[in-house]
């Protein structure tokens, strides 16, 4: 069950828990408006475009997007930790509303556990580890090309 604390969140604190709200919500609201053909031309990865090569996050909003349509086979398809990003978010959005509604701070997150983590080593070789998966795969299916510096 959710509860809350007995402080009041401070002016610093609700400025803070503002300003996640927006980065959370931004991919979220982002992911649905592109959707709905509001996606900007200009939106690229910039090392896919310099030099061929897909970046770690390359596929994400195509999960993003894929997921705000309910296609999870899709988004997972495009990036298996665009769901688990996804679902972050979504956390995100709704603790952070919940404690600017009630002015106070929750007292048990999952966020507040990932901050004792003493070693982040191991999320980056994991997410790493299927980066180079990934490009293997596209290797391996003839679709990994390098372009260098197009002109």
């Amino acid at each position: 069950m959710i509860s809350f604390s007995d402080a009041v969140l401070s002016k610093d604190e609700r400025l803070s828990r503002w300003g996640f709200l927006g980065l959370a919500s931004a991919p979220l609201v982002g992911s649905v408006l592109f959707n709905h053909g509001m996606a900007p031309p200009f939106v690229i990865c910039p090392l896919r475009h310099l030099t061929g090569i897909p970046c770690p996050g390359c596929g994400l909003t195509r999960s993003f997007m894929a997921i705000a349509r309910g296609d999870l086979e899709y988004a997972l398809s495009m990036h298996l930790f665009g769901p688990v990003l996804f679902g972050a978010f979504v956390l995100v959005v709704i603790f952070m509303a919940a404690e600017l509604k009630t002015g106070r701070r929750l007292r048990r997150t999952p966020f507040r556990y990932l901050q004792r983590i003493e070693h982040w080593w191991w999320l980056a070789v994991l997410y790493f580890g299927y980066y180079g998966l990934r490009l293997a795969s596209l290797i391996q299916t003839g679709e990994f090309y390098i372009i260098p510096f197009r002109g």
